[in-house]
C-alpha cells in the first residue's frame, strides 16, 4: 500500500497517506483502538474498496505485478458457510479458478478435491472434512477459514480480529497454526486489540491511530507496554 487515503464520504477520512508492506512468509500484526481504521486498512489491501488516492498492489519478489488469487481475506465473522462441509466451504476458495460452466454444475476436478483433502489434513481438520462447519469448534471453524485462502492459492491471508472471538486456549491454538504455514512460505496480517500477542506471535507490527500508521517494525524487543503507550 503506498500513499493510500480513503473516506467513506466526503469530510470523513478514515486513512491517511498510508504506507504498508505484508510480505509472504511473515506475520504481521496490526493494532490500534476501535475506529482507528484496522478493518478499513485490510479491506483496502484485500481490494474490497478502493482508495480515493495511492495504491494497492500485489507484487512478487521481482516487484512484477500479480492478481488478487494470491491474497485471501477473513473477515471478523469469518465467512464460512455454516450448512456446507469443511470440504466444500474450502473447494469455495477454487471458484475463481473454475470456469462460469463448473461453477453452475458445482462439479470440481479430481485433482482440487484433493488437493482440498491434503490442506484440510495439514490444518488438522482430516477427520471433519465431511463434517457440517456448524457441528465444529471456533478455533476449528477459524481453520476453515484458512483452508479456503489456501485452495485459493494465497500467499498472504488478511485476517480481521482473527481470534478475538475465541477463548485465549484456543486462540493460542490458532496463532501457533500460523507460525508453521509461515514456515511454508504464508503471510499473515492479523489485526488485533491484544497487545500481547505482539511479542509471541508478530514477525512486524504495525500500530494504527486515527488512521495513520505511527509505527510499523519488527516485532523483535517490543513489549506490550511498548505497544500501549503508542495506542
Amino acid at each position: 500500500m503506498r500513499d493510500v487515503d480513503y473516506a467513506y464520504r466526503p469530510g470523513k477520512q478514515v486513512l491517511h497517506s498510508v504506507n504498508l508492506t505484508i510480505e509472504s512468509g511473515e506475520v504481521l500484526m496490526i493494532l490500534g483502538r476501535s475506529g482507528a481504521g484496522k478493518t478499513t486498512l485490510l479491506r483496502l489491501a484485500a481490494k474490497l474498496l478502493k482508495p480515493q488516492s495511492g495504491t494497492v498492489s500485489y507484487e512478487d519478489g521481482r516487484g512484477d505485478e500479480k492478481d488478487s488469487q494470491g491474497v485471501a481475506y477473513i473477515p471478523q465473522g469469518i465467512g464460512v458457510v455454516e450448512n456446507l462441509t469443511v470440504l466444500e466451504n474450502s473447494l469455495l476458495g477454487a471458484l475463481g479458478k473454475l470456469s462460469f460452466f463448473t461453477q453452475v454444475i458445482g462439479s470440481f476436478p479430481r485433482d482440487l478435491v484433493a488437493q482440498a483433502v491434503e490442506v484440510c489434513e495439514v490444518l488438522g481438520l482430516g477427520d471433519h472434512i465431511r463434517s457440517k462447519v456448524r457441528e465444529l469448534s471456533g478455533g476449528q471453524k477459524q481453520r476453515v477459514a484458512i483452508a479456503r485462502g489456501l485452495v485459493q492459492g494465497a500467499r498472504i491471508v488478511l485476517a480481521d480480529e482473527f481470534v478475538s472471538q475465541l477463548d485465549p486456549l484456543t486462540s493460542l491454538e490458532v496463532l501457533e497454526l500460523t507460525k508453521d504455514l509461515k514456515n511454508h512460505g504464508i503471510g499473515f496480517a492479523i489485526t488485533t486489540h491484544d497487545v500481547h500477542l505482539v511479542p509471541k506471535f508478530g514477525d512486524k507490527v504495525a500500530v494504527i491511530k486515527e488512521g495513520r500508521i505511527v509505527l510499523h517494525r519488527a516485532a523483535s524487543g517490543m513489549t506490550a507496554e511498548g505497544v500501549l503507550e503508542l495506542i
